[in-house]
């Protein structure tokens, strides 16, 4: 979330091609009122603290190598669906650190219309997950204040049901 904020000013200044001209606009200023929303968020990170101190390049470097490695790796996963979604994931990942390690001028940034789509996507997939964390932490705690469940109930009080009813 850090990374598309911080990125707000490209977003403004940026493009968006879908191939239809309404559609482009449309696209553009849902991406911008999306980014405006998030800056009422309250800043929970800051890059500028993430590598500090007298071993700062070697650490940075050391990461940098970390996540190529992660990025190698999906090419040995031999689903092809996980392979496609976790190099997207990826990808998408690097995009914001490429926004983040930018030096304080994202607008400067040239992303691949690739980095920018896996970036949206990666923002999306992680609010879906944070989504499900709250969720099934809030059945949890139901489930904690009721008590054991009868075992008549325990076949139908399953907290993955979610996932049975197509909620997903």
């Amino acid at each position: 979330m850090r990374a598309i904020t911080k990125a707000l000013p490209l977003w403004k200044k940026s493009d968006f091609y879908t191939g239809h001209t309404e559609e482009d606009v449309q696209t553009k200023e849902k991406v911008v009122g999306l980014v405006e929303g998030l800056l009422s968020c309250p800043d929970t990170f800051d890059e500028a603290q993430l590598f500090k101190g007298p071993a700062a390049d070697e650490i940075l470097n050391d990461f940098l190598v970390h996540f190529r490695n992660i990025s190698q790796i999906m090419d040995c996963v031999t689903c092809d669906k996980c392979r496609l979604w976790g190099k997207i994931q990826i990808r998408g990942l690097g995009t914001a650190l490429k926004i983040l390690f930018s030096g304080g001028k994202p607008e400067r940034l040239d992303l691949e219309r690739g980095e920018i789509v896996t970036l949206f996507n990666a923002f999306n997939q992680l609010s879906h997950s944070l989504h499900y964390v709250r969720k099934f932490k809030d059945q949890m705690e139901q489930r904690e204040q009721s008590g054991p469940p009868e075992e008549s109930d325990r076949k139908q009080d399953n907290i993955f049901s979610t996932f049975k009813h197509g909620e997903l």
